[in-house]
């Protein structure tokens, strides 16, 4: 029986030992723990205010992402609308420049069956200078001269209108030295409208001195 009470008490000993071992490491980390303990408690607060920061940052992403959501939707509505007219203003122009085209064929058209009646008229027989592209030149060459033989002496420098050039060099006193009856009787195939016009000319050359 002594001998079993000491055994029991030499385990309660040995356990003893071991309680007051891990107590005293169990301090001694507790006490590292309340050392550390404003180091543990400055990072949470800077967590704390990285947290709020980054809510903040979120709920401004949010408002500007927003509004330039809006931004953009109403620029690609604009630039939906600015192509919608170039689109009009480019159909607009292609049908205006077909139409030019036309009213330039008819143009056309016209000026060369006026420059044929002008040439038959002084020269009968003869056919326009744009139905005869090979020999447009030598033909309008012949009608002039033509055309030059049989004008007076003093007119021969009066050519077809329609054989010459929009850009000619006049003698204003040559002009102004020839009157409307001059004309009548210097140019007999020309027209009263044509006449006319060149007395209109004349007398507004007259009118600018």
């Amino acid at each position: 029986m002594p001998a079993l009470t000491l055994v029991f008490d030499l385990l309660v000993i040995v356990m003893l030992g071991a309680t007051i071992f891990y107590a005293v490491r169990l301090n001694k980390h507790l006490s590292i723990f309340r050392s550390n303990r404003s180091e543990m408690e400055r990072l949470i607060r800077e967590l704390s205010t990285q947290i709020t920061r980054a809510q903040e940052g979120i709920s401004e992403l949010d408002d500007m992402s927003t509004t330039k959501g809006e931004d953009l939707r109403r620029m690609v509505s604009k630039a939906q609308g600015m192509c919608d007219e170039l689109s009009l203003m480019t159909e607009a122009g292609d049908s205006l420049a077909g139409r030019l085209e036309k009213l330039a064929e008819k143009n056309r058209e016209i000026a060369d069956n006026i420059g044929q009646k002008v040439v038959s008229s002084v020269y009968p027989g003869q056919k326009s200078p744009s139905s005869t592209n090979s020999s447009a030149s030598s033909s309008a060459q012949a009608v002039k001269s033509k055309y030059e033989e049989m004008l007076p002496k003093g007119d021969k420098q009066r050519v077809v209108p329609s054989l010459e050039p929009s850009f000619a060099i006049r003698d204003p006193d040559y002009d102004e030295s020839m009157d409307e009856e001059d004309l009548d009787d210097a140019d007999p195939f020309l027209s009263k409208a044509e006449r006319d016009l060149a007395a209109a000319l004349k007398n507004r050359g007259s009118g600018r001195k």
